[in-house]
């Protein structure tokens, strides 16, 4: 391996080593703090749960009293506040009671595993909203709750009203012996609602830049890598939830109580100090896209109409699917009178201009064209075959180049501000990318090609 392979070797694979460095540290934590003796044990988690509810509540309140503050970063902002409230309440029980706990850590409790599956509830709404800005709403929200909802009343119907016995299991051979009692299968579907939520945040994850390239027309503060660690920590924080449940050792919630306090700590930093990517007033347009309709009178379009009931205009994909007929009009209208659409867009990209605002994106082109979010995205990637985000950096660059070969008085910055780009280096690696050189040096090569043609 070269020097240089060498030096490029961490930066590519920082992060698989820095998770697998935290879940050796969390597996060797595990195995010594369940050795350790009781009252160092208390002291140490005592203090680590002051700190979590310090910081947790300091946390929550900085980011409401912050003026620039997304949908995602006040769910953050609530689960800061629940688990510094979850704290304050396991010391004061501490104090009083002499159990630090808002829950008895015993093998498999019944409560206990309520009490994580309410939390890993909390814990998936953030990267929800993160990845998918706008999509949570009340009753999703509810829906993505409802598991949690169904078993713990099936837990009390068959144990309140068809009084079945519930077990006592305090190791696995109980566990095993008791598999025939429905209150035990209760439990482990309740148990592993957390492995739900990661499956939930990782499939969003995947579609969360083809999201981004769908709605706006610049990449900046679009931080996946921060989001992909959320997941590493929800990971890392559901592993030690299980080792908490089936070790029946409550020394076990020691390094739980430290993941949490890193996890916040880091998570409250990247947050704060990261800017929000998504301009005020987004998703007040065309949020629901459920309901995605074209703002235009079904009427307006014969043609098409009569297209529908032959199936003439909406390809065999369309004539054997099981949509409703309003919904096939709709698709219909849509793909007739996509060249009209195209044609009043590019004639607005070139009168108007409107690539060059920093801060353009994809509803402002409802503008012009009677379409809601979902229908302009689909006009971009069935019109043009291409993104909302491709579709504006070929105009941006496109006027860049026009400035380097008439300005020749501007410098890299003016360009980039004067094309739309956000930052000189936001240009300088979009145009690098598309024109496999830098602009500078794509200014002299076209500059010595045009002076060697006179």
């Amino acid at each position: 391996m070269s020097i240089s392979e060498r030096l490029n070797f961490f930066p590519k694979y920082k992060r698989p080593i820095i998770y697998t460095v935290t879940m050796l540290l969390v597996i060797v934590g595990q195995h010594y703090t369940m050795q350790m003796p009781l009252e160092p044990f208390r002291y140490i988690r005592q203090s680590v749960m002051s700190m979590l509810f310090f910081l947790c509540f300091s946390g929550a309140f900085l980011l409401m009293v912050r003026k620039s503050r997304g949908r995602a970063d006040g769910l953050f902002l609530f689960l800061m506040f629940m688990v510094g409230l979850t704290n304050l309440i396991s010391l004061t029980r501490g104090l009083t009671t002499g159990y630090a706990s808002v829950v008895q850590y015993k093998y498999m409790s019944f409560s206990m595993l309520v009490y994580g599956s309410v939390y890993a509830y909390f814990f998936q709404l953030y990267p929800i909203e993160a990845f998918r800005p706008g999509w949570l709403t009340i009753r999703r929200a509810l829906l993505l709750f409802l598991p949690t909802i169904v078993v713990l009343g099936a837990y009390l119907l068959a144990t309140r009203i068809f009084h079945v016995t519930v077990p006592v299991i305090d190791d696995w051979s109980d566990l095993v012996g008791a598999l025939g009692n429905i209150t035990i299968w209760l439990r482990l579907f309740v148990l592993f609602y957390p492995v739900l939520g990661l499956m939930i945040m990782l499939r969003y994850r995947k579609n969360y830049r083809e999201w981004c390239e769908n709605n706006f027309a610049s990449m900046e503060n679009m931080d996946v890598k921060w989001l992909g660690d959320y997941i590493f920590g929800n990971f890392v924080i559901t592993y030690s939830c299980l080792v908490i449940v089936f070790s029946n050792n409550f020394r076990s919630v020691l390094v739980h109580n430290f993941i949490f306090l890193f996890f916040f700590l880091y998570g409250f930093c990247r947050v704060f100090f990261q800017k929000n990517p998504y301009p005020e007033g987004y998703f007040r347009a065309g949020m629901n896209e459920s309901k995605a309709k074209i703002m235009e009178s079904v009427e307006d379009d014969i043609t098409c109409l009569s297209g529908v009931e032959k199936g003439c205009l909406c390809g065999e994909a369309e004539k054997n699917c099981l949509c409703s007929e309003e919904e096939t009009m709709k698709k219909c209208l849509f793909t007739s009178k996509l060249p009209e659409y195209r044609d009043k867009l590019e004639q607005w990209m070139q009168t108007e201009k409107p690539h060059l605002r920093k801060d353009f994106k994809l509803t402002d082109a409802m503008e012009i064209l009677p379409l809601n979010r979902s229908y302009l995205s689909r006009l971009f990637n069935e019109g043009y075959g291409e993104r909302f985000y491709h579709f504006v950096m070929r105009y941006r660059i496109a006027e860049s180049k026009h400035l380097l070969l008439t300005r020749p008085d501007l410098t890299i910055t003016s360009i980039a501000d004067m094309s739309g780009f956000s930052s000189p280096s936001v240009f300088g690696r979009a145009f690098t990318q598309e024109m496999k050189c830098s602009p500078m040096q794509w200014r002299d090569k076209e500059t010595s090609k045009n002076n060697h043609q006179k």
